[in-house]
């Protein structure tokens, strides 16, 4: 496998894994943005445009960002270390989780600092480190339980 194969697969994963965050900040954009055209809302109609843009960037800008560093951890770890399950999915896991803890601050201020979306963003993050380590075999290349993290140009690769 070579170093660019396993980021890309890296990002594929932290696209897949922040795709879900980023689609309810959209929908949540959405709904302010309707409400504020048809009911007249008064406030600072900007400001909430602009928060529902970095809620919904920051989160996909912070899924690639885990899923490249992820993978480039990964396809540069030495071999005994990704042979080994546990300690490969130990890795991709630390990894991911110190990664995905920008995404606190994202929500913190799309949210305006609100407490209850921020502190389930942060109880989130060792969730976010036990689906990397579930992955990580897929990403290294030493298996192939996840499908969709494998391009059809791949797989006759390494037929």
């Amino acid at each position: 496998m070579t170093v660019a194969q396993v980021v890309r697969r890296g990002i594929r994963l932290g696209v897949r894994i922040t795709v879900g965050p980023a689609g309810f900040f959209g929908l949540m954009w959405l709904v302010y943005a309707v409400a504020w055209l048809f009911t007249g809302m008064r406030g600072d109609a900007l400001a909430g445009i602009l928060r529902g843009v970095v809620a919904v960037g920051g989160t996909m800008a912070v899924g690639v960002l885990l899923g490249a560093a992820t993978g480039g951890a990964l396809a540069l770890a030495p071999d005994r270390l990704t042979a080994r399950a546990p300690l490969r999915g130990l890795l991709a896991g630390a990894v991911a989780s110190a990664l995905f803890l920008p995404e606190t601050l994202v929500v913190a201020f799309a949210t305006d600092l609100g407490y209850l979306p921020t502190l389930l963003t942060f109880l989130a993050t060792p969730i976010v480190g036990a689906v990397s380590a579930a992955h990580s075999g897929d990403l290294v290349g030493r298996t192939r339980h996840h499908p969709w993290l494998w391009v059809e140009g791949q797989r006759q690769l390494q037929s």
